[in-house]
This record gives structure tokens, C-alpha cells and sequence, in this order.
């Protein structure tokens, strides 16, 4: 290993070599991880793990901010993607699928740790943070394989909406662990603080979503101003969203929601300018969440990390068999949907990193990031494998 001066480790410019670092190696390593088909979250993770080993050490508040702004920007392009027309042209099939999967997702992976560790808030915490599926490699093996058919449309429709169905999942989870670990004194106070989080995180996302439409319709915006305006208000509805005590990840996705269906035009181009600039952030954000990792606690977590994988494996598999049973679906569905739904990256990582932040007093804080970094390489490189073969079983696979 090579040995960093003290001075350029932790000095006043360490924030600026730190950022450098992540952004050039986290690029480096996602060229060389995409050779081997691994996704590039693990690159990025990686980036910032290695920048720690060096000796480089964030300055207080870093972590925070880049997790903040990283993730408000990806609450309000999720939400983005939810007009009235594509939630229509989904179909009650797709939802029901959808709702059961997520459910299901989370109390098997719950019940799997509980009954393992005894942890309750772990138990919870891990079945909030398990429905989340990663779109890309999912996507990225149906065009490798030039898919078609009904198992390659759901299962595309369905990891569009997983993220925000997790999210929800997550704001519920994350608010019955604060309650566990004692951060609300009565049952009573859990429910009211829960309902305010979510119906207060929707009426004032939504809030700043109408005003943002409303001026929008009547200021003519360019590209470089929507790119501004929307930046800024992710951030507002974030930070408005802690001063009211409403989740900041449901605000910003409601700004969103409402942005798209109250106007179209303004959304879909917002979309496009904010998603043009998120590869330098999601390098410094999954950097920074490497730079968390601690080895010290792989050894006592490798265990628990394999629970999760099984629960989360079990409860994709068994949801989305339910689901398209009670959706009426088709065979296929009901035996390899599951299978081909099982990556996870981006969401379930950033959300660990949230859930870190909301309960760094909590011993949960310190073992949430590892966890599901470790559980995250673990279903890169299996879930390819997983989809592949749902495909070809499924008939669908051309080439």
C-alpha cells in the first residue's frame, strides 16, 4: 500500500483531492468493471473504498451533503417518471404484481433475520431496504439477449416502479425502526409521526410541484434555467422537508409527481437536463458511500448478509408467484418473473445511506452501509445469471 503524507490526506484541500480522486478512479473502474459485465455502482464503491485504504479521510458533514443532494435528485427524476399516461398504460396487472412483490419482498427478508439474529430493528430495517431492484442490468440482459414478450414487457414495467415502491416501503421501515430503537416513546406518537411523514412529505412536495408548473407555464424556461430551477427545487423540498419532519425522499419524488402531471412538457424536459448530469454525482455518491465502508464489522456481518440474500431471493420469487396468480397472469410469470427481478444496486445502497444518517446513534447506523454494499456485490454478480435464465426458461430469449 502506498503511504499518503498526513498533509494531503486530511489538510484543508483533502475535500478537493477526495472528489478528484472519486470522480477519476470511479471512472477508471467502471470502464474496467463493465469489460467483466459487473455494474458500475461497484466500481464507484470501490473508487471510494480504496481512496480510504490510502488514508483519505472525509472531512465532517461530507458524507451528509453529497448523500442529501444525491439522493433529492433522485427522489424528484423518480418521480418524474410518473405521469398519469404511464401509470395507466401499466395496467392493474402490472400493480398488483408490483404491490404483492414489494410486501412480500419485505417481510420474508424480516422474518428470515428475525428469526436468525433476533434483531428487530435490523429485521425491519433490512425488509424495508430488500424490494428496491436495480433497473440497468436487469435491462442490460434483455438487450443482450434481444428479449420480447410478455415476461421481458412486465418485468420491465415493474422494475421502473420498484424504486418508488421501495422508497415507500423504506419510509415505512425506517420510521417503525426509529420506533423500535426508541426514538419515539409511545405507539400512539409512532403512528401520527408515520402518517405525517408520508401524507406531510406529499402535501408539500406536491405544494412546491403546482407552484413550480404554475410559474413554469408563464416564465419561458431553457434548458440551462430548468436544469437550475430544478436542481433548486429538489433541494428546497429536501431541506423544507427535515425542518417539517416529513421524509425528504418522498417530498422530493411528490415534486416530481406533480411536476409531470400538471405540466408534461416542462417535466419531460427537466427530466432529460437533470439525468444529463448525474454520472459525476452518482460517482461521488457511491464513492462516499465506499469511503463508509468499515472491513472491520465483515467478519461479524458475512452471516447476516446471507440470510438477506436468501430472504430477498425467497421473497422476490414467492411475491411475484403470488402476485401474477392474483393478477390472473401468465404461467410464465408466475414461475420466472422472481427470478429475473433480483438486482439490486443504486436505491438500496443510497437508501442504507440515508437510513445511516437517520440512525447514526443506533448501532444499526455504524452496519447498514456494509451490509448492503456486501449483499450488492453479491447480486451483481448472481442476478445476471438469475434473469438469463428466466428468460431463455420463458421463451423469449433471441440470441
Amino acid at each position: 500500500m502506498f503511504l499518503i503524507p498526513s498533509e494531503i490526506t486530511s489538510g484543508s484541500g483533502s475535500i478537493y483531492i477526495i472528489v478528484s480522486l472519486i470522480l477519476i478512479l470511479g471512472l477508471a473502474f467502471g470502464f474496467l468493471f463493465k469489460k467483466v459485465h459487473l455494474t458500475e455502482v461497484l466500481a464507484y464503491l470501490f473508487a471510494g473504498l480504496l481512496i480510504s485504504l490510502l488514508g483519505f479521510k472525509a472531512p465532517s458533514g461530507f458524507f451528509s451533503v453529497v448523500t442529501g443532494v444525491t439522493l433529492a435528485l433522485v427522489g424528484y427524476i423518480v418521480g418524474l417518471t410518473f405521469s398519469y399516461d404511464f401509470l395507466k398504460r401499466m395496467g392493474k396487472k402490472v400493480m398488483i404484481i408490483l404491490i404483492v412483490e414489494v410486501i412480500v419482498t419485505s417481510f420474508t427478508v424480516l422474518i428470515f433475520v428475525y428469526a436468525f439474529t433476533g434483531d428487530l430493528a435490523l429485521a425491519v430495517l433490512l425488509g424495508s431496504l430488500a424490494p428496491a431492484t436495480a433497473p440497468a442490468g436487469t435491462i442490460a440482459v434483455f438487450r443482450a439477449l434481444s428479449s420480447h414478450g410478455i415476461l421481458t414487457d412486465v418485468a420491465t414495467a415493474v422494475v421502473g416502479l420498484d424504486d418508488a415502491a421501495g422508497i415507500v416501503m423504506y419510509v415505512i421501515g425506517i420510521i417503525w425502526t426509529k420506533s423500535i430503537l426508541g426514538y419515539h416513546v409511545t405507539v400512539e406518537m409512532s403512528v401520527i409521526q408515520a402518517i405525517w411523514e408520508i401524507l406531510g412529505a406529499f402535501l408539500l412536495g406536491g405544494g412546491i410541484g403546482v407552484a413550480f408548473s404554475y410559474a413554469s407555464k408563464r416564465i419561458e424556461l431553457t434548458p440551462d434555467h430548468q436544469l437550475v430551477v430544478g436542481i433548486a427545487i429538489a433541494l428546497i423540498g429536501w431541506g423544507l422537508a427535515y425542518v417539517i419532519h416529513v421524509s425528504n425522499i418522498l417530498t422530493a419524488m411528490a415534486i416530481g409527481m406533480a411536476t409531470i402531471n400538471l405540466h408534461r412538457e416542462i417535466g419531460l424536459s427537466s427530466y432529460r437536463v437533470i439525468d444529463s448530469i448525474m454520472t459525476p454525482v452518482y460517482i461521488l455518491f457511491f464513492g462516499a458511500i465506499g469511503m463508509e465502508i468499515n472491513f472491520g464489522y465483515l467478519e461479524a456481518l458475512w452471516a447476516v448478509a446471507i440470510i438477506y440474500c436468501i430472504g430477498r431471493t425467497v421473497g422476490k420469487i414467492l411475491g411475484c408467484s403470488l402476485g401474477s396468480m392474483l393478477a390472473r397472469a401468465e404461467t410464465k410469470l408466475k414461475k420466472y418473473l422472481g427470478i429475473a427481478l433480483l438486482n439490486q444496486a443504486g436505491v438500496a445502497v443510497g437508501l442504507a445511506a440515508h437510513a445511516a444518517n437517520e440512525i447514526s446513534a443506533s448501532h444499526l447506523g455504524a452496519i447498514i452501509i456494509t451490509l448492503i454494499a456486501v449483499t450488492t456485490a453479491i447480486f451483481q454478480i448472481v442476478s445476471p445469471l438469475g434473469t438469463q435464465f428466466a428468460v431463455r426458461r420463458a421463451g423469449e430469449a433471441n440470441v
